[in-house]
């Protein structure tokens, strides 16, 4: 085989590894990002916090009914500390687990029950707390999860992504919610700045953890 045609075969087959190399690594980008994305907690309609009548009774939160519709079609029982919880976002008490309502009719809850998304109805407890976000976030002080895009980081004058960047807010600085209007907060920072920054992702996925 000539130099010549020795010299093209490489050419191709080392472009050809190099194309491989660059999809290898555009995968792995997107897989990270859909990973980062996969750890956030669905924010739902609310929060509910479910606990045991008594620290030592937290066995009956193993043998939670779940429905279809409120009372009606029984689909399983779970135990609650199954259930996709609203960590790293909320971290409350020992022995209280932090849930995500997607629905409420009453005393019944509308919850995710497992990774694949399938929801059903709990029917809730005097001793449970139910929030909904807007009551649950002003007055707090949050901080941003990591791994974020750069557009989410961004206190904007209006809550509009068409609005003007104020600055951007690094993961781990602390900032207080003064108010919330749909899926943006209003927001005071340590250092002074003030505007609008979102809360949850145009997939209704947290970006804040709350402090406490």
């Amino acid at each position: 085989m000539s130099r010549l045609r020795i010299s093209r075969n490489f050419g191709k087959s080392g472009s050809a590894l190099f194309f491989a190399a660059m999809s290898i690594v555009v995968m792995l980008l997107l897989y990270s990002s859909a990973l980062a994305v996969s750890d956030r907690p669905r924010a739902g309609l609310g929060i509910l916090f479910v606990r045991p009548a008594f620290p030592e009774q937290a066995d009956e939160l193993k043998t939670i009914v779940l429905y279809g519709a409120p009372g009606i079609g029984r689909i399983d029982v779970v135990d609650v500390a199954r259930l996709p919880t609203l960590a790293p976002s909320v971290s409350p008490p020992s022995g209280v687990y932090a849930v995500a309502a997607t629905g409420k009719r009453g005393n019944w809850f509308r919850l995710v029950y497992d990774d694949a998304g399938r929801q059903g109805w709990i029917q809730g407890r005097r001793f449970w707390d139910y929030f909904s976000w807007s009551e649950f976030l002003p007055g707090r002080f949050v901080a941003l999860l990591p791994d974020l895009r750069v557009s989410l980081t961004e206190v904007r004058q209006e809550p509009l992504y068409s609005s003007p960047s104020l600055g951007r807010i690094p993961s781990g600085q602390r900032m207080q919610i003064l108010e919330i209007r749909d899926e943006w907060a209003w927001v005071r920072c340590e250092d002074g700045l003030r505007g609008w920054l979102r809360w949850t992702d145009s997939n209704g996925k947290l970006l804040v953890a709350v402090e406490g």
